[in-house]
């Protein structure tokens, strides 16, 4: 969030009125720093996506998953393939990380799809990040 200077003082966001610019920035450091702490405790998720990125060497990547859940992480796959590529796909990393988290976005934009869909990805692996901004056109 923003700092702001108004009137009555200095405001991280909503919060404030603090009397300097300093303490504002403070607030607003702790904030981040124990949603970072929050979010550690209880793992962070991981998409990773399938196309150019898992099947390029998937030995390799099932090592990186096991890190991953080793960490307490979740691990996601979140495709944008149409209808009639899904087997492929479920058939390979969907064994390993379970069918129930291999999600396909039918060209729709991976970030928008996980937003609508609850899923709150904090870091993405993906050899096209346009595909996680952009629907296909």
């Amino acid at each position: 969030m923003p700092v702001t200077k108004k009137p009555d003082g200095w405001y991280w966001g909503s919060k404030g009125p603090f009397d300097t610019k300093q303490k504002a920035v403070q607030v607003g450091q702790a904030a981040h720093a124990a949603e970072f702490k929050e979010k550690r405790e209880k793992g962070l998720v991981i998409a990773i996506d399938y196309h150019d990125t898992y099947n390029t060497d998937p030995k390799l990547w099932d090592c990186i998953i096991n890190m991953f859940w080793w960490r307490k992480d979740d691990v996601v796959c979140i495709s944008r393939d149409h209808k009639g590529k899904e087997d492929e796909i479920l058939d390979n990393i969907g064994k390993v990380i379970g069918k129930e988290n291999v999600y396909f976005t039918q060209g729709k934009a991976k970030k928008d799809f996980a937003k609508e869909n609850g899923i709150d990805v904090d870091i993405w692996i993906d050899d096209n990040t346009k595909h996680i901004l952009e629907d296909d056109e």
